[in-house]
């Protein structure tokens, strides 16, 4: 199988891993809206902040230079102690971890669900991040070795699990939030124990101390990045439980996962475009002819996948979503649109990554999560929740200009920026068309004319592909 196939079919397998593990929270959508009270899914989204950001310390970025190392490295005695001087990393961290939650129990608690007597869920909490770090490092083995149907088959598992653990301890035992961290927790220990099996013979004794230096060093700065990314996609919810109460902070939440359906194909392509980006991008040249021609099509069909989503969102509430959490519908708009605006963040930004200048994407997204807080801080008390719905998309458009100022100049691109405004001015049209057309048939018909206008506009996704595929062929020749 040539470079390129094998390179195509790994980023897919390891998008559709990703995927799956994101597809959860759409899936338990139904479930979570007809079991919890508005405020106790605030309560469980302030929980996933809290997950999600220990689990960036755990992690210290030695996911990253494990990564990095074990990859460049051949000597198989030395990627062994460096796979274990990563996982004791993680395992120590977690116990940290675990105690300082149960230590700060109380004001933790009260921060998280406005109630200084749950402790014990931000306890259950720090417990299902440390075995989800020690999961991620464990299949990152899968993707060294490059063995993406294994990484795959274990997601599938752990997401079978997971919704099998929620319908039983939350719909039938109505366990509430408790319900969905234990269903993480049982998920991850039946999980771990194969997982283990299978990368044990990765560790080794005795641990040299020496070998966690290095990585840590390496992976270190990825902290900030990380944690900026963390405050861009999820710190709203945490503001909203401050400046409007829980239960706003609970229905917004809805309204975003289920926007986040339109990032989820970004995310597909953005694990297939990984390779073509630095292929095609080491010849500005090249670039030029090729990344218009990709990124039109892109945006269009993320524009049209907003629209499709608003169009048929009242029959998605009437049937999927609990009747306390309709009021999100309004958040699927910003927040939709919001993915072109990351996706020509790719694009515009491409430069830092072809050119080696990585160091500028932490600055980028920092000011980013910056600009997020203020906005949040800004419009929530003027708008509630839609405030922060706004303050996300207005992020992501700015986010996506910084990349386009620092990327441009390390790689010059020229895009087509009249098509580029019409296709978000057709998007727009299409939202509004849509939101404000009664039946569902008008509402299909927006949705096709919107169609037709962005493929006219674009230039058809078929052309994106034979241009990628034509070009990447002439340069592997000429190589």
């Amino acid at each position: 199988m040539s470079l390129k196939k094998s390179l195509i079919k790994e980023a897919l397998f390891y998008g559709v891993g990703d995927m799956l593990t994101k597809a959860i929270a759409f899936v338990l959508i139904p479930l979570y809206t007809n079991a919890l009270p508005p405020k106790e899914y605030g309560i469980y989204q302030l929980l996933v902040l809290f997950i999600t950001t220990a689990m960036v310390f755990v992690m210290s970025g030695m996911n990253a230079a494990l990564f990095k190392h074990f990859v460049v490295t051949k000597d198989e005695t030395l990627r062994r102690r460096y796979f274990t001087a990563t996982v004791v990393w993680v395992v120590i961290s977690s116990v940290i971890l675990v105690g300082l939650s149960y230590l700060l129990a109380r004001p933790l608690s009260y921060l998280l669900t406005g109630n200084y007597g749950r402790g014990g869920l931000v306890g259950l909490a720090a417990i299902n991040a440390g075995l989800e770090a020690l999961i991620l490092v464990s299949l990152l083995i899968f993707r060294m070795e490059k063995r993406p149907i294994g990484y795959v088959s274990y997601n599938v598992v752990k997401v079978v699990l997971i919704v099998a653990g929620n319908i039983l301890l939350v719909w039938f035992l109505n366990m509430g939030v408790s319900g969905i961290i234990l269903a993480g927790i049982a998920a991850d220990v039946i999980i771990l124990a194969p997982l283990l099996w299978r990368v044990g013979h990765y560790l080794t004794l005795p641990l040299s101390f020496r070998f966690i230096w290095p990585l840590f060093l390496w992976g270190i700065p990825f902290v900030p990045s990380s944690i900026a990314s963390v405050i861009l996609t999820l710190s709203d919810r945490l503001i909203l439980r401050f400046m409007a109460g829980l239960g706003p902070a609970g229905i917004y939440s809805v309204g975003y996962k289920l926007a986040g359906v339109v990032f989820l194909f970004y995310t597909a392509f953005r694990f297939a475009w990984g390779p073509y980006m630095f292929e095609l991008g080491r010849d500005t040249t090249v670039a030029n002819r090729t990344y218009p021609k990709v990124l039109l099509p892109l945006i269009s069909f993320l524009g049209l996948s907003a629209v499709g989503l608003v169009g048929i969102s009242p029959e998605l509430y009437r049937f999927f979503v609990g009747e306390a959490y309709h009021a999100s519908r309004a958040v699927l708009i910003p927040v939709s649109l919001a993915a072109m605006f990351e996706a020509m963040a790719l694009f515009f930004g491409a430069g830092m990554q072809t050119r080696d200048r990585t160091i500028y994407l932490p600055f980028v997204t920092g000011m980013a999560a910056i600009l997020n807080i203020a906005l949040n801080i800004w419009l929530i008390p003027r708008f509630g929740f839609m405030g922060a719905a706004w303050a996300t998309l207005i992020s992501y458009v700015v986010m996506a200009y910084m990349h386009l100022r620092l990327g441009d100049p390390l790689m010059p691109v020229k895009y087509p920026w009249p098509k580029i405004a019409a296709i978000v001015l057709i998007t727009a049209m299409g939202i509004t068309a849509v939101w404000f057309l009664g039946p569902l048939v008008s509402r299909l018909g927006a949705i096709l004319a919107t169609a037709a206008l962005l493929w006219v506009t674009s230039g058809g996704i078929s052309g994106a592909i034979r241009q990628v595929t034509s070009i990447t062929y002439g340069i592997k020749r000429n190589t």
